[in-house]
């Protein structure tokens, strides 16, 4: 896999948990509700797949280093 999969997985879930806190805290969704599980659970999927995505870093010869010839 490329990219960072631990660190999307840990801040998909950290959004995950606090969107579901957040949403718990302002009445919009009771305790009772799956929506808090699977809200953190979703977060750890799109983690995943932005780090699988996203292009973090790139490939040496496009890192913008100048070729200087040294005659």
């Amino acid at each position: 896999m490329r990219g960072r999969p631990i660190l999307g997985v840990l801040s998909g879930f950290m959004f995950g948990l606090f969107a579901a806190a957040t949403l718990f805290l302002y009445g919009v969704v009771p305790l009772a509700s799956s929506a808090l599980w699977i809200l953190p659970i979703a977060g750890i999927l799109f983690g995943l797949v932005m780090a699988w995505w996203a292009p973090f870093g790139g490939s040496p010869d496009t890192a913008g280093a100048a070729d200087v010839d040294d005659d």
